[in-house]
């Protein structure tokens, strides 16, 4: 059966002296919206019945086909789902696990049961997941308290001087140019004069020189070189001339200028001497030790907000737990009278099956526990049937409920 749906298959099936085995399954099938989706979309034909027919031939080879269509491994298991369900010994191991009813239990919800638990459970992840994170934080404070203090004074010492990157070495040549101001100025001038003064104008000789060469290069291509070369050097030095005259219109010393530099690079040379040779080795260092700290404290969030956090989640998680609790027990109602029909045409009528369920902590399954417990016998208080169920009764009770989940997923075969 798991072969013709879909499972490895295996040359041992095939007769000796066969060229292949052939396994064929003929299935009634009703309105089934989720089959006849996965039909349609591999071009079969959707109608009340279904033939799977699978051949295994000596090479290890395999052909499936439904309703004469072939199909692959993967749609043809896709299609088996929905048509028979198999049930195993470890189905049984399940079913005498108390720890496994809730899921069971669950399992048997339709699709909005199931977007309810999946939100719950992301709920619940990021729950215990912010809680481990804020419990870390509290161990790595205390552990490393003395540490954190002192990489918290270094971050707030190295804030509050509020460094630029190469501010230090902008500032030291302000400071310089400041510094030596008069040299500047009269180095400037002295130049100036040379270039350009009254008495004596480099630049008015140099002109006039060119002016004259200009005359005579037309007899000459030495001449005419000679002039073009002066008259580069002339515009040349015009433009440096008219350059240092506004650098000495710019030159204004600003003693207060110098005084708020000074200030500033005490400042700087506080924390530089501390921390590092240059605002730039400081910043670096700032970057490490504030990463220090975040892992040190567990978050880059303060503890208040992560804790804010953390208890706004934890009541949204009592919330969504209470909406999970209550449908699943409206679930189990239904299971319950669905297993007990069941039951009746298993020849045990007057079995009573209960869920129940107890308060238990908080996981991903919820805030519950749930338990089956039944009663085979009229007047008997129903217990826990993996406490009173003999071999036979829990592979009755088994079958029925695989038969109400088979129901509830319309799957037409049960191999049991």
């Amino acid at each position: 059966m798991n072969m013709m749906l879909g499972s490895r298959a295996s040359t041992d099936v095939i007769r000796h002296g066969s060229p292949k085995a052939e396994i064929e399954g003929f299935f009634s099938v009703g309105n089934n919206p989720h089959l006849e989706a996965i039909l349609l979309e591999n071009g079969i034909e959707v109608s009340d019945e279904l033939i799977i027919r699978r051949e295994i031939f000596q090479n290890g080879r395999s052909i499936s086909r439904v309703n004469g269509q072939m199909v692959n491994l993967s749609t043809l298991k896709a299609i088996g789902q929905f048509l028979v369900d198999i049930h195993g010994q470890h189905d049984q191991e399940e079913l005498m696990r108390p720890q496994h009813h809730i899921r069971m239990l669950d399992a048997f919800g339709d699709a909005t049961f199931q977007q309810l638990k999946t939100d719950y459970q992301m709920l619940f992840d990021r729950y215990k997941s912010l809680r481990r994170q804020v419990l870390d934080k509290q161990k790595n404070v205390k552990e490393n308290q003395a540490r954190i203090e002192m990489l918290d004074y270094q971050m707030a010492e190295i804030e509050a001087a509020n460094l630029q990157s190469g501010e230090d070495t902008s500032l030291q040549q302000q400071r310089e140019r400041l510094m030596n101001h008069k040299l500047i100025a009269d180095t400037l001038a002295n130049a100036y004069v040379m270039l350009d003064n009254e008495d004596f104008s480099s630049l008015s000789n140099i002109r006039s020189a060119m002016n004259d060469l200009q005359t005579i290069e037309e007899y000459d291509t030495d001449y005419k070189e000679i002039a073009g070369s002066l008259g580069e050097s002339y515009y040349i030095l015009e433009d440096v001339t008219k350059r240092l005259g506004d650098l000495i219109d710019g030159l204004d010393f600003d003693a207060g200028l110098l005084n708020r530099i000074e200030a500033r690079l005490d400042v700087i040379n506080t924390i530089t001497r501390k921390y590092g040779g240059s605002v730039d080795d400081v910043l670096t260092y700032f970057g490490n030790i504030s990463k220090e700290y975040s892992l040190l404290t567990g978050s880059d969030l303060p503890s208040d907000d992560m804790e804010k956090e953390l208890k706004d989640l934890e009541q949204r998680l009592i919330s969504a737990a209470e909406s999970l609790s209550q449908k699943r027990h409206e679930l189990a109602q239904i299971l319950s009278k669905d297993i007990k029909q069941e039951l009746k045409d298993l020849y045990m009528e007057k079995a009573d099956f209960q869920v129940v369920f107890t308060p238990g902590k908080f996981s991903r399954e919820g805030n519950e526990q749930v338990a089956f417990y039944i009663a085979t016998n009229p007047g008997e208080e129903a217990k826990p049937l993996v406490k009173v169920a003999s071999g036979g009764e829990l592979s009755r009770l088994m079958l029925a409920i695989k038969s109400a989940f088979s129901r509830r997923d319309d799957k037409t075969s049960i191999v049991f």
